[in-house]
């Protein structure tokens, strides 16, 4: 038995014991010793306007209320005030916003001219407010204001064949966005001009066939996340191709990573991965060595199903799109 094995074992033994509505904090390691020097610290769940204000048996008992409370979340972003969500039925976007303790329903176009969302993939937002949200089956990606009118939009001369996953790379203006049907990451700067793809050489060895996810890392790289082959190719800002990291055979429960959906890095380096049919997250430390599962099926806090979006803030506050249970569930990674 490998270290990885023992260690993924001991981890399993979670401390899980409180309910899904009491205000108590969930956190996950081992029960008599930590190994990894951190913990991932359940804070709260966001599914509509009462969860975001804490009502916890509020947010149950209204849960049924479809037109404000989330149904099938699909990927989340989250900036210093606000948090940003797809909602795959019905295609929308809900904003919780932290200073005013609401969450309401982004007043998207109706119209397929003006914007209006058939299936809303990624999501990101700009120190500007503006919300760029990718459209799969349009081929397309919009940016909207905070109130919903349209701005930009990219894909309207066949840009895009798949587009799905989104990042923002502040320091550099930069919006990479993947194209699983191309096989490719496209990168454009904020005025929506597409600066050049990155694509490899076609080999699995350096180069991905079907990105999903993409996240950028504090120093620029590039995380894209291969859906097909079930590995993390890394890249550094300009496309150049540095490493692969499998999650084809992380020691899960089945003993591979069966959907991989979501990708995310925290301050020091540790690699999230989404796992959509095992209903976990995959932990990596920052040289791609697996560390650990985290979650199980269900509906409590702490559990996922079909876990699809992730995404880390800059006070390491983890957001995943817990899609079938109708929530995003927020964490807090500690030291």
């Amino acid at each position: 038995m490998n270290i990885f094995t023992r260690t993924h074992r001991a981890v399993s033994i979670l401390v899980v014991l409180f309910l899904a509505t009491s205000g108590c904090s969930l956190m996950l390691g081992r029960e008599d010793a930590n190994p990894f020097g951190f913990f991932l610290v359940y804070k709260e769940t966001l599914r509509n306007e009462a969860s975001l204000q804490g009502e916890g048996l509020k947010d149950l008992a209204y849960a049924t209320d479809r037109a404000g409370t989330l149904q099938r979340p699909n990927s989340v972003f989250a900036d210093q005030f606000r948090v940003y969500v797809t909602d795959a039925t019905p295609a929308r976007v809900f904003l919780f916003d932290r200073g005013t303790r609401t969450a309401t329903v982004v007043a998207i176009p109706a119209a397929p001219s003006e914007g209006s969302l058939v299936s809303p993939t990624g999501i990101v937002a700009d120190v500007a407010g503006t919300i760029f949200v990718s459209d799969s089956q349009q081929g397309r990606v919009f940016g909207y204001d905070r109130s919903g009118k349209l701005l930009y939009v990219l894909g309207r001369f066949g840009e895009f064949a798949f587009p799905s996953g989104l990042a923002i790379d502040t320091v550099r203006n930069r919006l990479y966005i993947t194209d699983a049907q191309a096989h490719q990451v496209k990168v454009f700067d904020m005025l929506g001009n597409r600066l050049f793809d990155i694509s490899g050489s076609g080999k699995k060895e350096d180069s991905f066939k079907f990105p999903g996810a993409v996240v950028i890392a504090r120093n620029g790289d590039l995380y894209v996340l291969d859906t097909l082959r079930r590995g993390v190719y890394v890249y550094d800002p300009d496309g150049i191709y540095m490493r692969t990291i499998s999650v084809a055979s992380a020691d899960t429960a089945s003993g591979v990573a069966i959907q991989p959906k979501g990708v995310a890095l925290d301050s020091d380096g540790h690699l999230y991965v989404t796992d959509a049919v095992s209903n976990t997250i995959l932990v990596f430390d920052k040289d791609g060595r697996f560390l650990f599962t985290w979650g199980k099926t269900g509906s409590l806090n702490g559990d996922f199903w079909t876990p699809a979006g992730i995404f880390i803030d800059e006070h390491d506050q983890i957001y995943i799109a817990d899609q079938t249970n109708g929530r995003v569930q927020v964490f807090q990674y500690v030291k």
